[in-house]
């Protein structure tokens, strides 16, 4: 069974244009940091047991932030998704990691949507939010 990272955001008004593409970009360069980190980190990695050798490229342990359009989201809902977190064969650093930079990003969803209500989880655990940090899982994620 999969553990996933589930984000939502909830307001009266849908998001405009711009908003959209605020939201996608967030959830792209989190993305990509990701991917560039975990390609850097990826040999130290199968060296300590964390990767798999089979999981060559990071693509392989990691899903991205996946964004779901309009006709999957709930009344209110402005905008949501989730995200896989990395197959139980890998270990607890890699998770970390992918969880750093997807709180990261929703972080900086969140600034640029302030009038929204959210909910960020991994399963149906609430991740801590505060004003001055954003999401984070305190020094574990940092």
């Amino acid at each position: 069974m999969g553990v996933s990272l589930h984000y939502s955001a909830t307001r009266a008004t849908p998001l405009d244009a711009h908003e959209h593409a605020l939201a996608a970009e967030a959830l792209a360069e989190g993305e990509r940091a990701l991917m560039e980190e975990a390609a850097a980190l990826l040999p130290r990695w199968h060296a300590a047991g964390e990767v798999p050798e089979t999981h060559r490229r990071p693509e392989e342990v990691f899903e991205g932030l996946f964004l779901y359009d309009g006709r999957h989201l709930s009344e209110g809902e402005v905008l949501a998704g989730s995200s896989k977190l990395p197959h139980h064969s890998c270990g607890v650093e890699p998770l970390l990691c992918q969880l750093r930079h997807y709180l990261g990003a929703l972080t900086r969803l969140r600034w640029a949507l302030p009038n929204a209500r959210w909910s960020v989880r991994v399963e149906d655990a609430e991740v801590p939010w505060t004003e001055e940090d954003g999401y984070s899982l305190g020094g574990a994620s940092d």
